[in-house]
């Protein structure tokens, strides 16, 4: 007989190692549908220009801007990303696996754009300013670099709590759901900010197996000026700094996202 003392313990929960494949299906069915940003591109690219998009991901944007015209390049590092790219390519969308802090084209463009955070996963400015240098000198005279980047707008003395995000999504194939939970934690000592994301894979199947996988991602949490420090230590020129998709002016004490328009 159990005591009626003796603590009751919850089984210890068990996360799975994220593979870069699942972590592409994953992303897929969180991304593909979101569509706030694409209007503000197409909005500030010009029709039939050459672009090149910087961690194109799954293909969202870049088959967007070549449906209007534009011939359109994208780059990522990811192969799993790249192939499910390519699998619901509509549009000619040249897809390329490379670092896009070392990249190497025969050609130029009109603009290239860096989505969604992207710059932010890369951490360290050095590794930053590389990027956008080897942007640099891939723009036509006159053209143009536009970026995203999230600013976390954190109180010192807030800045050591962690803060959770949750996210219902629905799986395609089966109607079943993917619960996505994210836990963020920051370090105001190294200019970084840590994403635990985990994901519950629940299929509509009654018999189906549960699972739970997770990763973890290191961001930059550089404020607006450490940014404007980046960009100009980079040799480009600030055209406009944004808010919102909208083209809202940039509000350095209450945004968190932050779209840039640079000049070469």
């Amino acid at each position: 007989m159990h005591s009626s003392n003796s603590p009751h313990q919850e089984p210890e929960e068990v996360f799975l190692p994220l593979s870069p494949k699942r972590y592409a299906d994953f992303y897929s069915i969180e991304m593909d549908s979101f569509y706030k940003d694409i209007q503000f591109y197409k909005n500030n690219i010009s029709v039939n220009s050459r672009v090149l998009e910087l961690g194109c991901g799954t293909g969202r944007i870049c088959n967007n801007l070549a449906q209007s015209g534009r011939k359109v390049t994208g780059l990522d590092l990811s192969i799993d990303m790249l192939q499910r790219a390519k699998s619901r390519q509509q549009t000619a969308v040249q897809y390329i696996c490379m670092n896009m802090c070392q990249m190497a084209f025969s050609c130029k463009f009109d603009h290239i754009i860096i989505p969604y955070n992207t710059l932010n996963l890369l951490c360290q400015k050095s590794l930053i300013i590389s990027c956008l240098q080897e942007a640099q000198k891939l723009l036509k005279p006159r053209g143009t670099l536009l970026f995203q980047v999230h600013i976390p707008q954190i109180p010192e003395t807030e800045k050591h709590r962690k803060i959770f995000q949750f996210q219902m999504l629905t799986l395609p194939q089966n109607g079943g759901k993917l619960i996505k939970e994210s836990i963020r934690s920051f370090s105001p000592e190294t200019e970084r900010f840590y994403l635990n994301e985990r994901y519950r894979l629940r299929t509509s199947y009654s018999n189906a197996e549960k699972k739970d996988f997770q990763h973890t991602l290191q961001l930059a949490d550089f404020s607006f000026n450490t940014w404007l420090q980046i960009i100009k230590t980079s040799g480009f020129q600030p055209i406009s700094f944004f808010g919102d998709y909208n083209n809202r002016p940039f509000n350095g004490t209450n945004d968190t996202l932050l779209l840039a328009i640079l000049g070469s």
